[in-house]
């Protein structure tokens, strides 16, 4: 099922491309850099035409960079540019979580929109679609095999960018920073789980989320850096037998009766990237990338956390190329792998992973152009 599944994600990715390729009608040609001449874009949502938009929101035009490469980017670190009033993208997520030491995996396949808002903001929306799979393991006592397919924790995002990469040649100039403030609405299954499903119909942690994120970006020629530091708190949850806490590894038992009034703690998220762009043109590089989160035993707002405190660091290699890429279309593509270096009470994944965005720009550009 998880091989039949890849394949899904991997012919997913490569229609949408084919689609483009083969219908040039959907890519407009491209456009003169200069904003005021854009042609139409009539495609680009909510305004039929670039040049009567670039020339109604010119005050909303971005700082543009002498050097900004649309490049695929980090996984796991955001960026802190926002997208041009008038741009959007969509970008699927594929992330095969592998644990070789049971055979048992999850196939995480969020589906993130960002569009644009002018006034340095923008909005981002993901939508999971998960994939759950547990194979034979008569250690475990489980005789069959079970997998499940469904919308996990659905996530909002706002950004807000503060400051802009103030020179792309000098490392120590002001680079770019943004905050961004997030929200999770428990979209995904957690109550009501069929013992015969071994726990692969659990798609989501049943808690409503907040989270406040720092996000920082520098460019120095042809180098970038990227760090992201951020804390969430989960509310508090109502759950019951066969519910696996988010450490993905203490389950509370299927013969389990009462319900529990579960508290996680808070949440820390840090990850960080470093890039060498070796083609611009192409958007062509590799990227070594950090990520970890660490959740404690106390609640910020909801006191001592009845849920296990667990925490986990990986190193991900990455590489990524931009094609096709005009003024008013590009798809920018990546993969990679996260590897484990240190867990605590977490599961030991090795994590293979890929994605495309889609990048439809307006007049001003893509984020950092």
């Amino acid at each position: 099922m998880m091989e039949t599944m890849r394949g899904r994600s991997l012919c997913f990715f490569a229609g949408i491309l084919l689609a483009f390729v083969l219908c040039p009608e959907l890519c407009p040609a491209p456009v003169q850099a200069d904003p005021l001449d854009a042609g139409s874009g009539g495609f680009v949502l909510p305004f039929s035409d670039d040049a009567e938009m670039a020339r109604d929101f010119q005050a909303l035009a971005p700082p543009f960079l002498p050097w900004g490469p649309n490049t695929s980017g980090p996984f796991f670190t955001g960026t802190a540019e926002v997208e041009p009033i008038g741009s959007w993208y969509l970008e699927p997520f594929a992330y095969d979580f592998i644990n070789p030491g049971i055979a048992a995996s999850s196939l995480s396949m969020p589906m993130r929109l960002a569009v644009g808002l002018g006034h340095n903001l923008e909005l981002d929306t993901y939508l999971p679609l998960d994939q759950n799979w547990q194979g034979v393991d008569p250690s475990q006592g489980i005789d069959h095999s079970a997998s499940h397919f469904g919308v996990g924790n659905t996530h909002f995002e706002i950004k807000w960018e503060l400051t802009s990469d103030a020179n792309v040649y000098l490392p120590l100039a002001m680079p770019a920073i943004a905050l961004t403030f997030d929200f999770w609405i428990p979209s995904g299954q957690y109550q009501n789980l069929n013992p015969q499903d071994y726990g692969t119909d659990q798609l989501g942690n049943g808690t409503f989320n907040e989270g406040v994120f720092v996000l920082v970006h520098k460019h120095v020629k042809p180098f970038m850096f990227y760090l992201q530091v951020g804390d969430i708190v989960e509310n508090p949850s109502t759950v019951g037998a066969g519910y696996t806490y988010n450490n993905g590894i203490t389950q509370i038992p299927f013969g389990s009766t009462a319900s529990l009034h579960m508290v996680d703690g808070n949440l820390t998220y840090y990850a960080g990237a470093f890039e060498h762009v070796i083609n611009t043109e192409w958007g062509a590089g590799y990227l070594l990338e950090f990520y970890g989160e660490s959740q404690s035993g106390t609640n910020l707002f909801f006191g001592n956390a009845n849920a296990p405190s667990w925490s986990y660091f990986w190193l991900a290699p990455e590489m990524e190329v931009t094609w096709p890429h005009t003024q008013k279309f590009a798809a920018t593509w990546g993969a990679g792998v996260a590897m484990p270096v240190y867990q605590s009470d977490y599961p030991r994944t090795w994590t293979p992973m890929g994605t495309v965005t889609l990048y439809f720009n307006g007049p001003f550009g893509y984020r950092g152009m």
